[in-house]
């Protein structure tokens, strides 16, 4: 995945109620106005493989101030690229609505896909799955969906292949990893260095 963070500030005016008639700008309904543009079938609760996402990771405000945090994701360059173009586009959107200045957007790209950077040395992923196959571990290759360590380590010039760790439920309430699983995962690490010394 390419990720990058979204954090989004909106602006309103308080007033108290008795007297909000035409003055009062609740920042909390810009907020909610912002997320119901984008496209509600775009999130990662509704998307899968390769398919990118908008995901609403924060909301914190009052009438005075609200900031939504999103994280962008998508496995293509291009399209990560046009998500964060989408994003300016609807802060743009709110500010010609609300008034400008209404909605400020700081974005920041997180890193990139390890992709670019494995394929042109693809043998250490035939060296994970040699190791894998020697252990009796059919590899069975599908898009991480999420950051690893091994996107920043391979932009950092160590090519660094996702290998499996046998966790289920990752960032959830019900996160495991099965003791077998990392029995397998350490036995591949092990194998690997066997391999490649």
């Amino acid at each position: 995945f390419n990720p990058a963070s979204a954090k989004i500030t909106f602006r309103g005016r308080n007033i108290h109620p008795g007297q909000a008639k035409g003055k009062l700008i609740n920042s909390l309904l810009i907020a909610n106005r912002f997320v119901g543009l984008l496209p509600g079938e775009e999130r990662p609760e509704c998307t899968e493989g390769y398919e990118g996402f908008y995901h609403l990771a924060g909301i914190k405000g009052d009438v005075e101030e609200s900031i939504l945090t999103y994280i962008i994701r998508d496995h293509h360059r291009d399209r990560f690229n046009a998500r964060k173009e989408e994003m300016e586009r609807l802060t743009n959107i709110i500010n010609s609505e609300f008034g400008a200045g209404t909605a400020k957007l700081e974005c920041h790209d997180q890193y990139y896909n390890m992709r670019e950077r494995i394929e042109p040395v693809m043998h250490v992923v035939a060296v994970a799955f040699a190791a894998m196959e020697a252990v009796g571990v059919t590899p069975n290759v599908k898009p991480v969906r999420g950051g690893t360590d091994g996107a920043q380590l391979s932009f950092k010039g160590l090519p660094c292949p996702n290998i499996f760790t046998g966790g289920i439920n990752f960032h959830g309430r019900y996160e495991f990893i099965p003791v077998q699983s990392m029995k397998k995962a350490m036995g591949v690490i092990i194998k690997i260095v066997e391999i490649v010394n």
